[in-house]
């Protein structure tokens, strides 16, 4: 039996959120009868890139650069026309980037599965144009797709426009995660905090990329204000970006900076989230926030912004504040938040019958491609 040939599109690939996704559910897939290409506009340094380069996923980058949009196109056309997919599954948060499902259904794939993972643009001076922009792109080109899929129904409403809405409707998926992967384990615990030097301090933490999306400055505010009630607090910030170096000078101006620990990336998350005490998530926006759900099964308490959409809340720790409430009131929220170590075991257990154990979504998308596809060649 031929294999089955999926295209899966990202606009950039590094160490974020959609990547971490694919990289989930792309591990758990069986590839005998799958062939998985990952197609990218511009190719980054990512943690995700040889695990699944040894997993057997190709990778084919275009120009080298996200803006470039007409080689970009013409370059996609030309990798359709050879390889002859059965699917392309666009993991994409821009209206613009829409018009892939346009060029696929022209170069005659059956199957064009539009992935929705945000819910609203990043930061720049260009924003309001950029805004205009998708508003159109995301109404002329949404019914280019035969699926919409996303990760919250506010990732829908942001990405798809509400005629192809009212007539597809879309497909929730979860952002799965290996549960038993993030099951809190005590003895880890001690180890990472002993090797972290932070025995005995009340590790706040935070894991994503340093942007604006993010919000890891207000953080800092945050924390600033929580280290005059509790000195022996640790804020331990996980990741790389942009912002990276206009953070570690406002620690530095905040009087801070000994206190704040910038981790870097790291393929161990989950040892990370263990050895915190309290996870805040203050972002401007998520499509959902897929390391909320990862902190939830680790068993931490998480305090997120008011736009982090409501299918991330899982168990009872999630706790909302307004990015309007001061720092203090923020404070004053992990203040009184309980943390403790007993019973975070059972809540890998919680976040699994919730419907984000990574087996079960990638069963469900499998099964959707295998499905799909049939219906199409019926047709």
């Amino acid at each position: 039996m031929q294999k089955l040939k999926i295209c899966c599109f990202c606009e950039t690939w590094e160490s974020g959120g959609i990547e971490s996704f694919l990289n989930n559910v792309l591990q758990h897939i069986n590839l005998e009868k799958i062939q998985v290409d990952i197609v990218v506009s511009c190719l980054k340094k990512s943690i995700f890139t040889e695990p699944l380069k040894q997993k057997g996923i190709h990778f084919f980058e275009l120009s080298g650069n996200q803006r470039n949009f007409l080689k970009n196109y013409y370059m996609f056309v030309k990798l359709l026309q050879k390889e002859n997919y059965n699917a392309v599954h666009l993991h994409i948060f821009h209206g613009l980037s829409l018009y892939y499902a346009c060029l696929a259904k022209k170069a005659g794939v059956p199957v064009r599965i539009v992935h929705s993972h945000n819910t609203a643009l990043r930061s720049s001076k260009s924003q309001q144009l950029k805004l205009f922009i998708h508003n159109i792109a995301k109404n002329l080109f949404s019914n280019a797709a035969t699926d919409l899929w996303a990760c919250s129904a506010l990732a829908a409403q942001f990405l798809f426009s509400k005629r192809a809405l009212k007539q597809k409707g879309f497909q929730f998926i979860p952002n799965g995660i290996d549960t038993e992967k993030f099951r809190f384990r005590p003895e880890v615990r001690k180890q990472m905090r002993r090797r972290l030097e932070l025995e005995n301090k009340l590790i706040i933490g935070n894991v994503g990329r340093f942007c604006y999306q993010k919000n890891q400055t207000f953080l800092l505010d945050i924390f600033a204000e929580l280290v005059k009630q509790k000195p022996e607090s640790r804020l331990l910030l996980v990741g790389e970006g942009e912002e990276e170096k206009a953070l570690r000078n406002k620690a530095k101006t905040l009087n801070i900076a000994g206190q704040v620990i910038f981790y870097g990336v790291s393929k161990q998350i989950e040892y990370l989230l263990w050895a915190m005490d309290m996870f805040v998530f203050p972002s401007h926006f998520e499509g959902l926030g897929i390391v909320a759900i990862e902190a939830q099964a680790a068993g931490l308490p998480v305090i997120v912004s008011e736009f982090i959409p409501q299918e991330a809340y899982i168990t009872e720790q999630v706790k909302r504040l307004s990015l309007r409430d001061s720092a203090r009131e923020w404070v004053n929220e992990i203040v009184h938040t309980k943390s403790s170590i007993t019973g975070r075991e059972h809540y890998a257990d919680v976040v699994q019958k919730a419907g984000f154990n990574i087996l079960d979504v990638t069963y469900r998308i499998k099964k959707y491609y295998k499905d799909r596809l049939a219906k199409e060649n019926d047709a």
